[in-house]
């Protein structure tokens, strides 16, 4: 929401599945955008064909669209829409513009744009060792979810060694919140309600002579907290 804000976009038709992981995603989106909202459209869960949505999108004519459409909806989704000859710009979140579904995709996803805390052209020293090491073992780039796993065990790791092999787990708690180790996404610590303060990135889908891919084209937030850090009792 803040990107196509900063953009100057004016309205946006926004689309995601009735449950709450669709409807927290939208309420993220509205929170940073300030245009107009030219449709709000829930869908079922796990649905297929949306013939229906996109001839609902046309008709209101927005400058954009925003979906939330995680796994096998977002791949539907954006076949569908690029057989509809539709050219309004496309936004939406990482989880739907991995490699792997991207490979699912293809054309129908080059030149959308979506919302990243990682990607794998982040110019820092563990992000560019933990990249060329994916690609030597496994022969392609490493989505979002490796990131995050591999993260997940510098972490732990640096927590580990924190605590020397107290068994303590207050100790180790306490080694966790502290973060100290060198995360692939460049900037992180944890909030005042455990949830990560980090950068968070806009992406553009490209086509190389591998495949299809993302790049980084542009830092919309720098140091993001939560936005319920405040509210939650934890400390």
């Amino acid at each position: 929401g803040q990107y196509l804000t900063e953009t100057g976009v004016k309205s946006a038709y926004l689309i995601a599945p009735n449950y709450p992981a669709g409807k927290d995603h939208l309420a993220g989106f509205k929170r940073f955008y300030k245009g107009e909202i030219a449709g709000e459209v829930y869908t079922k869960l796990g649905q297929s064909d949306y013939a229906a949505e996109i001839s609902a999108l046309r008709a209101a004519k927005p400058e954009s669209v925003f979906f939330f459409l995680p796994g096998g909806m977002g791949v539907n989704f954006l076949k569908q829409y690029s057989q509809a000859g539709l050219d309004i710009p496309v936004y939406g979140p990482a989880f739907s513009f991995d490699e792997r579904i991207l490979a699912a995709v293809g054309e129908a996803a080059l030149g959308v744009k979506n919302g990243s805390h990682w990607t794998h052209d982040l110019d820092n020293a563990a992000n560019k060792q933990f990249v060329a090491a994916y690609k030597e073992a496994y022969g392609r780039t490493p989505t979002l979810y490796a990131a995050q796993g591999y993260d997940t065990a510098r972490l732990i790791g640096s927590a580990l060694k924190a605590a020397g092999g107290d068994k303590d787990i207050t100790a180790l708690r306490t080694a966790l919140k502290k973060a100290d180790f060198d995360s692939v996404r460049g900037n992180f610590s944890f909030g005042t309600n455990q949830h990560p303060i980090q950068d968070l990135y806009i992406r553009e889908v490209i086509k190389t002579e591998t495949g299809f891919t993302n790049k980084t084209v542009d830092k919309v937030f720098e140091n993001h907290v939560d936005a319920y850090a405040a509210e939650c009792n934890m400390k």
